[in-house]
C-alpha cells in the first residue's frame, strides 16, 4: 500500500511541477488521433509492401513458365537428329537468348522491387511529414482550441 502512496505522490509531484511552469497539457484526443494515423500508415506501407511482393512472385512464376516452355522447344527441336553443324549453332542460339532474357529477366525483377519498395517509403514519408506539421502546429499554439 505505501509503493501505491509513494507513486501516487510522485505522478502529483510530476504533474503539479508541469502546472507550476506553466506547461501546457498535451491534448490527448490528438496524441490518439495521430497514432492511429502512425498506425493506418504502417498498415498501408505493409500492405503495399505486400502487394509488390506478390508482383514479383508472379512475374518470377510466368518467366520459369517461360523458359521452361523455351527448353522444351529446343529439346523437341533436338530430338530430330539433326545435323551435329545445325544442332551447335541452336545450342549456341538458345544459349544466347538464355543469357540475354536472364538480363531482362534481373533488370525486371529489380525495377519491380524498387518500385514497390518506394511506393511504402513514400506512404511512411508522406506520414512523417504529416506528424511533424503538427509537431509544429502544436509548438507553435496553432492547434489551441
Amino acid at each position: 500500500m505505501t509503493d501505491k502512496k509513494a507513486t501516487d505522490d510522485l505522478v502529483s509531484m510530476f504533474m503539479n511541477f508541469g502546472k507550476d511552469m506553466k506547461l501546457p497539457s498535451p491534448d490527448l484526443e490528438a496524441l490518439v488521433e495521430r497514432h492511429k494515423k502512425n498506425l493506418q500508415a504502417l498498415d498501408t506501407a505493409a500492405k503495399t509492401a505486400g502487394s509488390g511482393a506478390t508482383e514479383i512472385a508472379s512475374r518470377q512464376r510466368e518467366m520459369v513458365q517461360e523458359a521452361l516452355d523455351e527448353i522444351a522447344a529446343m529439346a523437341d527441336k533436338m530430338k530430330g537428329g539433326a545435323d551435329p553443324k545445325e544442332m551447335m549453332t541452336a545450342q549456341a542460339d538458345f544459349a544466347r537468348r538464355s543469357f540475354e532474357t536472364a538480363i531482362k529477366n534481373t533488370s525486371e525483377i529489380a525495377g519491380l522491387a524498387q518500385k514497390s519498395s518506394t511506393e511504402a517509403f513514400k506512404v511512411l514519408q508522406q506520414n512523417m511529414q504529416e506528424t511533424l506539421e503538427e509537431a509544429r502546429k502544436v509548438m507553435m499554439g496553432q492547434t489551441r482550441k
